[in-house]
Order: C-alpha cells, then structure tokens, then sequence
C-alpha cells in the first residue's frame, strides 16, 4: 500500500498565474499531435547534432507514438497537455492512467496492461464481464487482479521548448498533470525517470515528488550516426527512478 505524503509545492501561487492555463488534450488533433511532436524533439530529445532529414525521421516517429496514444482508440483514459503560443507548444505533457505492480515494484507497459486487462476479462462470463465494464477502472483493476495491480495516472514527456525555458514551465507542466488527475478523481501520480537526469530528478524532489523504486533496462537515445529511420539508439541497463506523489486535493 502506497502511503501518502503532503504536496510540497515550492512555485508561488504568483508565479502560477504569469502562465496561462495548459490545455487538457484528450483527442488532440493531427495538428496538435505534430505541434506536441515538435516540442518533444526540440525539448527533450535535444536535436541540435541532427540532420535535417534526421529530425525529421524523428518527428514522424513520435508524432506517430502519439497518434497511437493519444488519438487512437485506447482503453484507458490519457491526454496530452499543451500550453499554446504564436509559436507553437511552449510546454507539454502527457497523462495517462496505467498499471503498476505493487509486488513486482514495476510500472507495466502500456500494451503489457492493456493485454493484461483484456486476458483477465476474456476469462469472465458474458455476464461478469458486462457488469464489470460498468465499473470504474480502479474498481475493475481490484476486482481482476486482487489488489496486485492498481491503477495510477503516469506522467510523461514532460518537455520546454528551448527557447521558452527558466520561465516556470516546467513546474507548470507539472501542476497541470496533477489538476487533471483531481479532475479524473485521483490524488497521486507516478512518473518514471532515468536517474543520471538529475535536473529532472531534483525538480520532482522539489515539488514533493518520493521515490518509489529503481528498476535497471533498456532506454532509448539520441544517435547522431544513424542514417536511415529516426536517429536513435537502445542503451542497455539504464537505470530508472519510479517516483510518487500524492494528496493532490
């Protein structure tokens, strides 16, 4: 059982209000989906070695991962989260209710759970199974996986244009995943991040953030010397941080 700890929130609520409100995206247009795509590979990826032809490739692979996640028909409610300028998306990030396993200590992949959810309820009655989708999904997940699995909204692609950075947007990215968790009636979320980033690190530290766990895998990266396709590289063993936090009403 996940404890929960009071939310430290060290961006005044003066700083808060020079932003304008992110916008909740949860069926982004192909327009919205590239303009989020840009950011991400101007903000996170960091694209200033590549190509053009390489950023690209780049853009049309997340741009992709995106529409997959976020336009596509999904069984688990996400949204992206944007705040708009004349230029595009200043600041994003995403939302999305997955699984973790509490004895394992890991955050299941996005296909791993929703493969999880469709086999264990393949195994109900007709009858079970139409009163069960009825249910809300922490009272489904209860009910097929007694209580290994539970249900939590994750944080991802958290990134900052770069030339709209040290302005708060980062923290305010922040603030909004945890207002649309409220909205979707939770009070925690859990977010994944490499441990050698530790800007990011410290940040979520900052703003109450507690580690859960560290897992070792897999991790893509930006590689310059890839020519064909999108300009990345799979590292092996790299370790990750699961983070939480909670009381966000």
């Amino acid at each position: 059982m996940l404890l929960l700890l009071p939310w430290l929130l060290i961006t005044t609520a003066a700083a808060l209000t020079n932003h304008a409100p992110m916008r909740v995206l949860e069926t982004p247009t192909l327009d919205e989906i590239d303009a989020c795509a840009t950011t991400m590979c101007g903000g996170f990826w960091k694209t200033s070695q590549l190509a053009p032809a390489q950023i690209a490739a780049l853009h049309k692979t997340q741009s992709d991962d995106f529409r997959t996640r976020f336009a596509g028909k999904r069984r688990m409610r996400g949204a992206l989260l944007a705040l708009l300028d004349d230029e595009g998306v200043a600041a994003m990030a995403s939302l999305e209710l997955g699984l973790i396993d509490v004895v394992t200590r890991t955050v299941l992949p996005r296909d791993d759970a929703e493969r999880k959810f469709i086999k264990r309820i393949e195994r109900l009655t007709p009858r079970d199974r139409n009163a069960l989708l009825r249910e809300p999904v922490q009272d489904m997940c209860a009910a097929l996986f007694d209580g290994n699995v539970r249900v939590v909204p994750l944080v991802s692609n958290v990134a900052v244009r770069p030339a709209a950075r040290r302005r708060g947007l980062g923290r305010h990215a922040m603030r909004a995943c945890a207002d649309l968790a409220v909205a979707w009636d939770y009070d925690e979320v859990v977010l994944e991040v490499e441990a050698a980033n530790h800007a990011a690190c410290a940040l979520y530290e900052a703003l109450g953030f507690q580690e859960l766990w560290r897992d070792t895998r897999s991790a893509l990266a930006i590689e310059p010397a890839v020519e064909e396709g999108p300009p990345l590289r799979r590292r092996p063993d790299v370790e990750h941080v699961c983070m939480w936090r909670g009381e966000l009403n």
